[in-house]
């Protein structure tokens, strides 16, 4: 079952009215920006409807940072067996990272608010997929997680994943859950916020944090310096869009006429730095070469007659110490590559050689 006939049918016996105040009360609670002293999801009914109203875009949006870090060729995406997800609600990272890793076994899911994780864990059996269906539901709040999955024993996970948490939090409290991912993750952490200036701010602090201990990006960066667009002398920020197609309630509740809409986000993907570069010891120089990344594009492709235009992020030099921002331009005259821009996307990576 997908996660979209599985919120229907979870919504087949709730008053579609209910629903939409509830979606209105929870939307404009969400915008204020500010961290919350008390649960925002404070009823059955403010579950249900953020799952309909929230949970596809996170879905979307952590499956496309996912992707990402899947085919950044820093991580092998076949060795993710174990997930964990902090403050992940009803498990929209968990179905999201189910989809990208076949490889999956086990999932854990901690939260602070109960009957998320009981809608969760209802919506996960409802699955099909045994990782899911598997998944431990943990009850507890930021600086007390219990990370274990699959066995109180077990600790750690291969991965782990913070979708829209930081917002919700103080500084203090977004900085401590991003130590506690740190702690928890033996491979990998994806963070994910909205695509806005202040949830990009979320993201580099986040990204600053972990690169100052054990860790280098994965994705979206081509780089391990600083965000060359704050360098920028009109302001700007690094987000990416994700289609979400919306379901029948998912338009009501939403007062959405269109089938589909874009969720914009902010993210970074890291993995843990190779032991010799984590201790201090620099990289043999015949893997200079392999450092290199390709570009990210930032923006929409802008596709003319025989040329693309491509806003692209890009590492300075073969260490990846610092990247830049710029305008490249692919005409026709460039064949292969060529071909390739007219297929890009935006938040897709290309060598432009």
């Amino acid at each position: 079952m997908t996660l979209r006939e599985a919120l229907e049918r979870e919504a087949s016996g709730t008053a579609l009215k209910q629903l939409t105040t509830a979606v209105e009360r929870l939307s404009t609670r969400y915008r204020a920006v500010a961290a919350a002293s008390d649960p925002i999801l404070a009823k059955p009914v403010d579950v249900l409807a953020y799952a309909h109203y929230r949970m596809p875009a996170t879905f979307g949006a952590v499956r496309a940072a996912l992707r990402a870090l899947a085919a950044s060729g820093t991580f092998e995406a076949g060795s993710v067996r174990s997930l964990a997800d902090l403050g992940g609600g009803t498990g929209a990272a968990a179905w999201a990272a189910a989809d990208v890793f076949d490889s999956l076994e086990e999932v854990s899911v901690l939260d602070q608010v109960p009957e998320a994780l009981d809608l969760g864990q209802r919506l996960a059996k409802a699955s099909g997929v045994s990782a899911l269906a598997r998944t431990v539901w943990q009850e507890g709040r930021v600086g007390s997680w219990n990370v274990s999955v699959g066995s109180p024993s077990a600790g750690g996970a291969d991965l782990v994943t913070v979708s829209y948490v930081l917002s919700e939090l103080t500084s203090e409290q977004a900085d401590k859950i991003v130590a506690e991912a740190a702690a928890a993750a033996t491979r990998a952490i994806v963070i994910v916020e909205p695509g806005t200036p202040d949830g990009y701010r979320r993201i580099l602090r986040a990204r600053d944090q972990l690169l100052a201990e054990t860790w280098q990006v994965a994705a979206p960066c081509p780089h391990q310096g600083e965000c060359p667009l704050l360098a920028k002398d009109e302001p700007d920020w690094c987000h990416f869009a994700a289609r979400v197609n919306r379901s029948s309630v998912h338009r009501q509740i939403k007062g959405g006429e269109l089938s589909h809409e874009d969720e914009k986000f902010s993210y970074v993907a890291m993995v843990r730095r190779p032991a010799h570069l984590a201790q201090g010891f620099a990289a043999p120089a015949a893997d200079a070469s392999a450092s290199e990344q390709p570009a990210r594009v930032i923006r929409h492709p802008r596709k003319n007659k025989g040329f693309v235009e491509l806003q692209v992020c890009e590492s300075n030099d073969a260490s990846n110490a610092s990247g830049q921002v710029r305008r490249a331009v692919v005409s026709k005259k460039q064949g292969a590559l060529y071909k390739q821009a007219r297929d890009i996307g935006w938040g897709d990576t290309i060598d432009l050689g």
